[in-house]
């Protein structure tokens, strides 16, 4: 059983557990993103910026 990870989502606010949700994720690697905010706010996952060559 995996351990409870109690976050507040940086968009909306709402606590959530990452440990349970499916598309929650962490943007730029420090900023929770919960389940809702990440299925209506989805396009901006990908990065946009071009890549550097």
């Amino acid at each position: 059983m995996s351990e409870e990870k109690i976050e507040t989502c940086f968009i909306c606010g709402k606590e959530f557990d990452m440990a349970k949700a499916d598309l929650a994720y962490y943007r730029n690697g420090k900023y929770p993103i919960c389940d809702y905010c990440a299925d209506f706010y989805g396009f901006f996952q990908e990065d946009l910026t071009p890549e550097k060559e």
